[in-house]
C-alpha cells in the first residue's frame, strides 16, 4: 500500500461506499497494473467472483493493456462475463489513469444477475399467454359493461398488439388492424368507426373505405 499510486490511494473509499451503496450482489474491485499478477489491492463482495486482495488481473484487463485501440476509452459498462462457478455477471471497468493518460488502475463493478435472473424467469411465466390459441383475448367473465367499456377493450388488445399508438400505423398497418377488428365483431358494436377513426386519426369514412376494402379481399 506504501507504493500505491495516489490516484488509485484516492480510490480506496469509494470502493467500501459502493459496495454499502449497491448492495451485496455488487462485487467493487480496485485493481493496481503495476503487479498484474497480485493486482487486486481492495475489494468488497469478493463472494461475487471468489476474488480477494492480491488476486491477478483477468484476461480482459491484461487485454486492455496491450491493446493501443483501448487506451482511448474511459470505461466499458454492462458486458457480460462469468464467474468460476459459471454465475452470469454483468461487468463494468472503469479506466484510472495519470495526467499522461497511461492506464494505472482499474474499478470494476461486478454485478451478480443470479436473483435478477430468477425473478425474470418468475416473471416471463406469470406473463407467457400463447397467442395462437383460440380465444386468447377475451374477457374471463364475458362481454360485460357498458359498450364504451367494450370498445376500449378491443383497443387496448389492438395497441399491445401493434406497439405503438395508433395513429402512427402506416395504410398496411390500419388495414390489418382494421381486419383483425372486423373478424373479432368490432364493428358490430355501436360507435365502433367513430371511436376507431378518432383513435387513428381518420375520417370515419376512412375506416369504411378500409372495412370495404379487407372485407373485398376475404
Amino acid at each position: 500500500m506504501e507504493k500505491l499510486h495516489p490516484i488509485l490511494r484516492s480510490m480506496l473509499p469509494m470502493v467500501k461506499g459502493l459496495a454499502l451503496a449497491l448492495g451485496p450482489d455488487y462485487e467493487v474491485v480496485l485493481h493496481d497494473v503495476s503487479d498484474p499478477d497480485h493486482s487486486v489491492v481492495a475489494i468488497e463482495n469478493g463472494h461475487v467472483t471468489g476474488r480477494s486482495v492480491g488476486s491477478p488481473l483477468r484476461d480482459f484487463a491484461l487485454y486492455v493493456l496491450k491493446s493501443a485501440e483501448e487506451q482511448d476509452r474511459d470505461y466499458v459498462v454492462n458486458y457480460l462475463t462469468r464467474s468460476k462457478d459459471g454465475k452470469r455477471i454483468r461487468s463494468n471497468t472503469f479506466y484510472l489513469k495519470d495526467d499522461t493518460g497511461e492506464i494505472v488502475g482499474y474499478m470494476c463493478v461486478n454485478y451478480d444477475m443470479t436473483k435478477a435472473e430468477m425473478v425474470k424467469g418468475m416473471v416471463d411465466f406469470l406473463v407467457a399467454v400463447d397467442p395462437s390459441a383460440a380465444y386468447s383475448e377475451f374477457d374471463v367473465d364475458g362481454p360485460q359493461g357498458k359498450f364504451e367499456d367494450l370498445l376500449e377493450r378491443n383497443l387496448r388488445v389492438l395497441r399491445g398488439r401493434v406497439g405503438k399508438p395508433l395513429h402512427l400505423c402506416s395504410k398496411q398497418e390500419c388495414l390489418e388492424a382494421v381486419k383483425d377488428l372486423d373478424e373479432g365483431g368490432f364493428f358490430l358494436l355501436k360507435g365502433a368507426v367513430e371511436t376507431l377513426a378518432q383513435e387513428t386519426g381518420k375520417t370515419k369514412y376512412t375506416i369504411y373505405s378500409y372495412i370495404r376494402e379487407v372485407r373485398k379481399e376475404d
